[in-house]
C-alpha cells in the first residue's frame, strides 16, 4: 500500500468552510501536499471566491511520534502551524490565524509531515475557516 490524504470539505458557506484531512502513512512522511486549493471553495460554483482564508479553529488527532505541518502556499511557503499530538486550538479571540505569506501567495494550504518511523501512522486534522476577498 501506499501513503495516503485525504480531504474532504465538510461544509462550503458564505462565508465560513470546514475542512476535514485525513492520512495514513505506511511507507514514509508525506512530502508538501496542497489539502486546501482556494479555488475549490466556491459553494459548488454559486457563491463568492475567496482569495484567502483564516483559520479560526483547528481540531487535530496525530500518532505518537508524528508531526502536521500546515504552511501557507507562496512562492516560499511560510508556516502557519506544526502540530503533534491531540488537541485543539481557537484563534477567536484575536480574529484568527491570518494569511501572511508574501510573493506568490495564492490562498492555498500546504501540508507535510515529520517522524514517520514504520507501520502505519495515522492523522486527521479539522479546520475551521472564514473566507477572505473575492468576487462573484
Amino acid at each position: 500500500m501506499a501513503n495516503s490524504v485525504l480531504v474532504q470539505i465538510i461544509q462550503d458557506g458564505v462565508r465560513n468552510s470546514t475542512v476535514k484531512i485525513t492520512g495514513e502513512l505506511d511507507t514514509s512522511d508525506v512530502a508538501v501536499y496542497t489539502v486546501l486549493d482556494i479555488t475549490t471553495l466556491n459553494q459548488s460554483g454559486n457563491g463568492q471566491k475567496p482569495t484567502k482564508v483564516m483559520v479560526m479553529h483547528i481540531d487535530y488527532a496525530i500518532a505518537s511520534g508524528l508531526e502536521v505541518v500546515l504552511d501557507w502556499h507562496a512562492n516560499t511557503n511560510i508556516a502557519l502551524l506544526p502540530i503533534a499530538g491531540r488537541g485543539k486550538m481557537t484563534y477567536l479571540s484575536f480574529g484568527g490565524l491570518q494569511n501572511n505569506a508574501g510573493a506568490g501567495v495564492n490562498g492555498n494550504i500546504d501540508l507535510y509531515t515529520i517522524g514517520y518511523t514504520s507501520g502505519k501512522m495515522v492523522f486527521s486534522v479539522i479546520l475551521e475557516l472564514i473566507k477572505e476577498g473575492g468576487t462573484l
